[in-house]
């Protein structure tokens, strides 16, 4: 999502934001980000970070015959002329805006003009005709807008684990982590955020499959050797997931509305009783630390 996202928003300025439900905002009272350009757009964990500079200019704001503009809740009125995040000339003019879209949350691109699609909750609309679309049809996904350089105040953000793909996910670091959750099941410690940051349901099944490890198994039951090939296996996964654009089976989608391919590669991941790629078992399924657990009682050990 990041990467298309970054990929297609050229810096443009947003001339207005339109609140259609204020209850995914978490500090709706600061939402005014008229005259403000996304600059960078940063991924933490399951977190987007979208930086943003603020411009100064004076903006004609969309017109009254804009089908978009027509549907502006009161809310979105009253923000745009008085927030103290645009008003206060003494604030800086650095803002981080942090978004979680939980699991059905969508960030899409489109023409500000055309209606928003169902579910939509905000827009951001740029002068460049675009918008950017916050889509959730669970509305379980929050916006919070932070000075810059306040946003890892967020107890959710500040929490976070090292990313697998980073520097810091080290394998003494794995190891030393699995050694103090000896008692715990493996499937229960990828899926911690405070041990790895962003690794999901889907990833960590597959990684735990080509890695020959149940997921239901305790850690101290596991061999050193079959710790670092885990480790090392996470990554590639991740890695392969990237390449294939992501995993989408309902609602995962990227910018603009496409979706990924990994799905195609998958072994185990929601292919209950289908044959194991290697064996032909039939995959099974259990409840690990809550979810659902694909695997392959024989390959995995």
């Amino acid at each position: 999502i990041r990467r298309s996202l970054l990929e297609n928003i050229d810096a443009s300025y947003i001339s207005e934001i339109i609140i259609y439900h204020p209850d995914v905002l978490l500090n709706i009272e600061n939402f005014s980000l008229k005259n403000w350009k996304i600059q960078n757009i940063r991924r933490r964990g399951k977190y987007l970070l979208f930086d943003l500079q603020k411009y100064f200019d004076v903006l004609n704001p969309p017109s009254e015959n804009n089908k978009a503009f027509n549907s502006i809740s009161k809310e979105t009125k009253a923000i745009n002329q008085n927030s103290s995040f645009s008003n206060d000339p003494s604030i800086s003019q650095k803002m981080t805006m942090l978004i979680h879209l939980r699991m059905t949350g969508k960030l899409l691109i489109e023409e500000k003009d055309v209606l928003p699609a169902k579910h939509t909750h905000v827009r951001f609309l740029f002068e460049n005709g675009k918008s950017l679309d916050f889509n959730d049809v669970r509305r379980f996904g929050r916006i919070k807008l932070f000075k810059s350089g306040e946003e890892f105040q967020d107890q959710g953000l500040a929490n976070l684990g090292p990313e697998p793909l980073s520097d810091e996910f080290t394998k003494d670091y794995f190891l030393q982590t699995c050694q103090h959750h000896r008692k715990s099941q493996i499937k229960s410690l990828l899926l911690n955020q405070k041990v790895i940051a962003g690794l999901g349901n889907i990833y960590a099944d597959e990684s735990l499959f080509r890695a020959k490890i149940r997921p239901d198994r305790l850690i101290g039951d596991i061999s050193q050797k079959e710790l670092i090939n885990l480790h090392q296996i996470i990554p590639d996964i991740l890695e392969e997931a990237i390449g294939h654009r992501g995993t989408s089976f309902r609602d995962y989608v990227d910018g603009f509305g496409n979706k990924g391919f990994f799905q195609l590669q998958l072994a185990v991941y929601h292919k209950t009783g289908q044959p194991c790629p290697i064996c032909k078992t039939p995959i099974q399924k259990i409840k690990v630390a809550g979810r659902s657990s694909h695997f392959c009682p024989h390959c995995q050990k």
